[in-house]
């Protein structure tokens, strides 16, 4: 089949009877203003040739291309296609640019890796803005962040704070807190030997969410037994391979705090597999709550980040930004909070 030749403004000039200005003018609701005889006729010429506006010539015209990068630093950074969490935080700013007619772009940065190509697509015009998404603190982060600086690209950071000189705007939640709330709920039930299978120690979170379940413990003048830290890791095989640990102890842990649910599904799994029954013989509390914690049986007690609005207040911001509404730089740190359910 012939590939059909694509209908231009002119074509809906010539069939309205008009100029090509005014096709434009009704197209973009100005900026001078048409009869409604005449804005009927072009939007008639529109219909019957099933004519579609050139977004990137649009774009063009209005120095504007209505796309915002998603950057995505990681060690891993390709499981943003694949974790809950990433997906939750992707789909609130997904969801927030799409109600105001703007794209997504995913480009995953592994840390440590060569950052020329991020700085030729970041000068490369095709971006009102950009999301980023770190996972160390400064000043780690800061040769990523001096690529984007340079390329004058409005830019809203997620998850960690840059170092204040860059400017960046942020939105954040405190891993630390979250850590000893679920702590200290866990000891206000009577549980003293709390375990901890902790997260990779080369992500910021996981370092802060130990030093929560650590300072919860100290300050409730209980001891810090490293023998019931395990894990330190985000692969589901290091929680199994540490809830083991945990269980081959002369004292085995009454109670398990997870550096995330899907380590603390680990965990419920190792219990289970050796006789124990949640939360009857050992309580278990996640960090995150993704989906699955609220699906399993019996639903899983976690700390919540509130995920989604991570995105959408992270796509406010640098939406404001994109239409030159300068404001100070901002840090938003939203609240975590304990969600209590079956698990302890």
């Amino acid at each position: 089949m012939p590939n059909r030749k694509r209908v231009t403004h002119r074509d809906v000039a010539r069939l309205a009877g008009v100029s090509t200005a005014v096709v434009s003018y009704v197209l973009n609701n100005g900026p001078r203003g048409t009869s409604p005889e005449t804005r009927q006729r072009v939007l008639q010429a529109i219909e019957q040739l099933d004519y579609h506006p050139s977004a990137l010539a649009r774009g063009l015209r209005a120095q504007c291309t209505h796309t915002i990068g998603f950057i995505v630093n990681d060690y891993f950074p390709l499981d943003v296609f694949l974790s809950p969490y990433s997906a939750s935080i992707l789909t609130g700013l997904t969801a927030e640019l799409m109600k105001r007619g703007y794209y997504v772009l995913i480009y995953p940065v592994t840390v440590g890796e060569d950052l020329s190509g991020l700085a030729t697509m970041l000068h490369s015009g095709r971006l009102d803005g950009v999301v980023t998404r770190l996972i160390q603190d400064p000043p780690d982060t800061d040769p990523l962040l001096e690529v984007i600086a340079a390329s004058r690209v409005p830019a809203v950071l997620i998850e960690r704070a840059g170092a204040g000189r860059f400017g960046f705007s942020a939105v954040a939640y405190d891993d630390e807190a979250g850590a000893e709330i679920a702590t200290r709920y866990l000891l206000e039930r009577g549980y003293r030997r709390i375990a901890h299978l902790a997260g990779d120690l080369l992500y910021a979170s996981a370092r802060a969410r130990l030093n929560g379940y650590r300072r919860a413990l100290t300050e409730c003048g209980q001891s810090v037994d490293d023998a019931l830290i395990q894990g330190m890791s985000w692969a589901p095989a290091h929680a199994v391979a540490g809830t083991r640990r945990l269980l081959e102890a002369a004292e085995p842990p009454t109670a398990v705090f997870a550096a995330s649910d899907n380590l603390a599904f680990c965990a419920i799994e190792v219990l289970r597999q050796a006789g124990y029954r949640v939360p009857e013989d050992v309580a278990v509390v996640g960090f995150d709550d993704i989906p699955l914690a609220q699906e399993m049986t019996p639903p899983l007690t976690t700390v919540r980040i509130p995920l989604d609005e991570i995105g959408r207040k992270a796509a406010r911001l640098v939406l404001q930004l994109a239409r030159g509404e300068a404001s100070p730089p901002t840090m938003i740190r939203l609240p975590v909070e304990l969600v209590c359910r079956g698990t302890a």
